[in-house]
């Protein structure tokens, strides 16, 4: 495919996605919702990790400045925001007030009906409910989250009833995701790495229609108390990687995540209105032999004038597809400048995929003071307090 034709599909993908998502959103045709309110931002001094930004309306016009963005962004500290992506801030908040009616509206009973088969499948489908990771101690965490898959969303009889009425626009809201952002995230990625543009995007859908399964996830964190705060030293979810190909969190002003920055320090996301946050896993680190960065993060108690309040987020973790071995990719600059990950047994995107599920939080660890030690598939996984 040319470069021309390419850039034409893309806009053609991104308009049909937008118009997507704007019929199907339509006030007169959505169900009611009130709509959510979001939190003031802290006013407290914090020590802000430094991110970089790129503009995707610059994408047709100035795409070699993006390229080099995204560049420095993942080969420093593997995180930036994305403005300039064409999805209105009004849709954003709307996916916020469907998270409410995910953990507000669902009884605990249809809730443990619908509890994903973690440990039994590497799934998350469905809810994670409470009290399922240790953090550190013996505390445990106070994170909840209602998981979809992109094969798998329909029929919407297997959600639960309240958030039935919701489910078309979930899905259109994942494509117009898919097509938007990460595709667009992708490209300026093969040029990072000097691959023909599509390159990547292909491997998370090809010609054929074949997915990744990706997951979109409404997640809430309740406050920890004082005394497991004490505990885990305020620590609400420990730091880690992820475990897929890209990472995106839709912005919001609650500020409690971390990034372990280049100098072995931890510091805080800052919130953007109407930005995503988008970070490479484990995936993408792997085949690119390291060269990206697999960034660890965490997520800790707020400030203290936002300690009390409950955290929302709305995430979208883009997935490669289905049984692609994490092998390097055809990069010279992979192949000059990274480095072999497996030195046995290569697996598969889903096989890591389903091996880290299962295992996060939940496995014996090799303890330590800063960080805990698991071995999945050969490699020594971190788990930092």
């Amino acid at each position: 495919m040319t470069t021309a034709t390419a850039t034409l599909t893309e806009a053609l993908e991104a308009n049909l996605s937008r118009l997507s998502l704007s019929a199907s959103s339509s006030p007169s045709t959505r169900p009611h919702l009130p709509q959510w309110q979001a939190p003031p931002p802290t006013q407290h001094e914090v020590e802000w990790a430094d991110i970089l930004t790129v503009d995707l309306s610059l994408y047709e016009t100035d795409k070699p400045k993006l390229i080099e963005t995204v560049q420095t962004a993942l080969q420093r500290d593997g995180f930036f925001y994305v403005v300039g992506h064409g999805i209105d801030v009004e849709e954003l908040k709307r996916q916020f007030a469907i998270g409410e009616v995910a953990f507000d509206q669902v009884s605990r009973e249809e809730k443990e009906a619908h509890r994903a088969q973690i440990k039994e499948k590497g799934s998350f489908m469905g809810y994670k409910l409470q009290n399922y990771w240790e953090i550190k101690d013996g505390v445990r965490d106070r994170i909840e989250h209602y998981n979809f898959y992109n094969n798998s969303i329909d029929p919407v009889t297997r959600h639960p009833t309240a958030l039935r009425p919701f489910v078309p626009e979930v899905k259109d809201f994942l494509h117009t995701m898919r097509h938007t952002v990460l595709h667009k995230v992708l490209n300026l990625i093969d040029g990072v790495l000097g691959l023909d543009e599509g390159y990547l995007w292909d491997l998370h859908q090809n010609a054929q229609g074949e997915m990744g399964d990706d997951l979109f996830r409404y997640m809430i964190y309740d406050p920890l108390t004082g005394e497991e705060s004490k505990k885990t030293n305020g620590v609400m979810l420990n730091g880690h990687t992820d475990f897929n190909s890209i990472s995106t969190l839709i912005s919001q002003p609650i500020t409690a995540l971390q990034v372990l920055m280049p100098d072995d320090v931890w510091r805080y996301v800052k919130h953007k209105d109407g930005a995503f946050v988008i970070n490479i896993g484990d995936q993408l680190s792997f085949m690119s032999g390291g060269v990206l960065k697999g960034t660890m993060h965490r997520v800790v108690s707020p400030p203290e004038d936002q300690r009390t309040l409950r955290r929302l987020g709305v995430f979208h973790f883009a997935h490669f597809r289905n049984h692609i071995p994490l092998d390097l990719l055809p990069s010279k600059k992979v192949h000059d400048e990274g480095h072999i990950v497996f030195e046995g047994e290569v697996p598969t995107t889903n096989e890591w995929e389903e091996m880290r599920v299962k295992s996060y939080g939940t496995s014996e660890f090799i303890k330590g003071k800063e960080y805990d030690i698991e071995v999945i598939a050969g490699l020594q996984v971190r788990h930092y307090h």
